[in-house]
């Protein structure tokens, strides 16, 4: 036999092992992962079935929506932008010191946004153009053209509503989106509970059907 060089039976010997430790190696998996789905859906199901007998917990009492937050990088330049173009105004029953960052309180209607200055994680850079397919917040109006004038004036770009609804979207300068909408008695625009809540106005909400809702939210 020659040095280095192993015998037939040896390397037979050698394969046999490699395949009896990888059939008898632990497989990776995603074990954890579809345990806590399973626990997910049994507390679901366990819910369900305690409404069915009248033992589901409490219903949520809902009030609306408090107040939005927007990251911005320069604060002084977001205030420019919401108390100079927008023309909202500072909430000062809320201290812009009790927090570890620079921010503002902005009376919105009867709500609020909160601007924070902190890193945002979100790009700059490649947003959709029309801010409808973007995230973004829906606030109600009495009358869309007082905004659109401000807008122009002060050479803010904005699109219109896909669907023909009285609605502008257009971005700050971190590029957080906002959606005006027009409503008000009578008014027959479509809109989700949280944008009537954050509106502030009292308007029933029309969904007609789901495909409806489908057509809706694809033109906005």
């Amino acid at each position: 036999m020659l040095l280095g060089r192993s015998t037939p039976s040896a390397l037979l010997a050698a394969h046999s092992r490699r395949v009896s430790s990888t059939a008898t190696a632990p497989i990776p998996t995603n074990t954890h992962r579809c345990r806590v789905h399973k626990q997910q859906r049994q507390a679901v199901m366990t819910v369900a079935a305690a409404a069915q007998q009248g033992e589901a917990p409490d219903e949520v009492q809902f009030e609306g929506v408090h107040h939005v937050g927007f990251l911005t990088e320069d604060l002084n330049r977001s205030l420019d932008f919401y108390e100079g173009v927008l023309g909202l105004k500072t909430n000062p029953e809320r201290p812009d010191d009790k927090l570890p960052y620079g921010g503002r309180w902005l009376w919105i209607g009867p709500e609020m946004i909160h601007l924070m200055e902190l890193p945002n994680p979100d790009p700059m850079e490649g947003r959709p153009e029309h801010g409808g397919r973007d995230r973004h917040v829906c606030v109600g109006l009495k009358s869309v053209a007082p905004l659109e004038a401000r807008l122009k004036a002060a050479g803010i770009p904005y699109t219109r509503s896909k669907s023909g609804r009285a609605a502008i979207f257009f971005r700050d300068p971190d590029q957080n989106t906002l959606e005006l909408l027009k409503l008000g008695p009578g008014d027959d625009s479509m809109c989700t509970p949280i944008d009537i809540a954050l509106s502030g106005t009292n308007v029933a909400t029309k969904m007609e059907s789901t495909a409806g809702v489908k057509r809706w939210f694809d033109k906005s």
